[in-house]
């Protein structure tokens, strides 16, 4: 199977012969391909069009090099919010990946801390007015969905950051109030769509994952370390749900080689191989991490594969 059927076959709710692999965010084009986007950004254009177009293209280029060299199965496009960037790398890259659309503000997540304290008020003294909120966020994020659909998005991705590293940014009980039911109708329109959705989220979710995974949402990334969020329990407790992550990026970005291969081992092991898993990081591949790093997280991904006869 190729990376792209292998992620297809877990979107259509089946096992492939081995995990895919994906990253959501890509950061460090110059360091790991050569590929320095600097002339692109500060270049003059004649238009905004142009700036787009040629912003589109560098990053089409890193997308293709991503998919050939480290075996993307899945490839975001520049600005994976908009349709009109989806539609110019599902043109480029659709026939070597499937291309995701993201939708990142249909529900309530964490908040700036400007805006704590006006929230924590309207939690405790004034719910209605939430209510009110998260109908049109809700509302606003299911028409982005139907637009990203129309420009070519093979499947969503909700990136939504629910937990700090110790507990859920609110409590379970909100969360039942002013998020789940929202929640839900935002994955219930992704599958009306005929598309899976996956669920981003760091930090520590255990007193809420019951409620993420009721709401239909099809698969989980992040699944945090540095969030306290164990793998091979979260697999326990939802054996066919989709995960993807937990390669911790702490390790990512310090080392040693030895624990990121342990890392990436105990992600296929536990997640994992003869499972609904996309081997990941627990966050991106983010500005600052060693490039030399990923190339060990890529390498030990390969070995993984080969001790069970499959090819990247």
């Amino acid at each position: 199977m190729t990376p792209r059927q292998r992620l297809q076959t877990l979107l259509d709710g089946g096992t492939p012969d081995a995990p895919p692999h994906w990253e959501l965010v890509f950061q460090i084009p110059k360091e790991f391909f050569g590929l320095d986007p600097t002339p692109v950004h500060e270049a003059s254009y004649s238009s905004d069009a142009d700036r787009a177009q040629a912003f589109y293209g560098f990053h089409n280029e890193v997308g293709a090099r991503l998919i050939q060299e480290c075996h993307w199965a899945a490839m975001p496009a520049a600005d994976a919010y908009s349709p009109a960037s989806l539609r110019a790398t599902k043109e480029a890259l659709g026939d070597l990946a499937l291309i995701p659309g993201y939708e990142g503000s249909g529900v309530f997540w964490m908040l700036p801390g400007s805006e704590v304290m006006e929230f924590v008020v309207k939690l405790f003294e004034r719910p209605e007015e939430l209510h009110a909120e998260a109908r049109q966020k809700c509302d606003a994020a299911k028409e982005r969905l139907r637009a990203l659909a129309d420009a070519g998005a093979d499947f969503f991705v909700g990136t939504y950051d629910f937990g700090f590293n110790d507990a859920p940014f609110i409590s379970p009980d909100h969360f039942r109030q002013f998020v789940t039911p929202y929640l839900t109708e935002i994955v219930e329109t992704a599958h009306d769509l005929g598309k899976a959705m996956i669920l981003h989220s760091d930090g520590c979710l255990t007193q809420i994952l019951d409620q993420i995974h009721a709401t239909g949402i099809d698969g989980y990334q992040s699944v945090d370390p540095q969030g306290h969020m164990d793998i091979g329990i979260v697999r326990e407790q939802y054996p066919d749900w989709l995960l993807m992550g937990n390669v911790n990026c702490a390790m990512m970005q310090e080392g040693p080689e030895e624990e990121i291969r342990r890392s990436v081992r105990a992600c296929m092991d536990e997640g994992g191989v003869g499972r609904r898993y996309i081997l990941s990081t627990s966050n991106c591949i983010f500005h600052g991490m060693p490039p030399e790093n990923y190339r060990i997280m890529l390498d030990e991904y390969r070995a993984c594969l080969k001790r069970v006869g499959a090819q990247p």
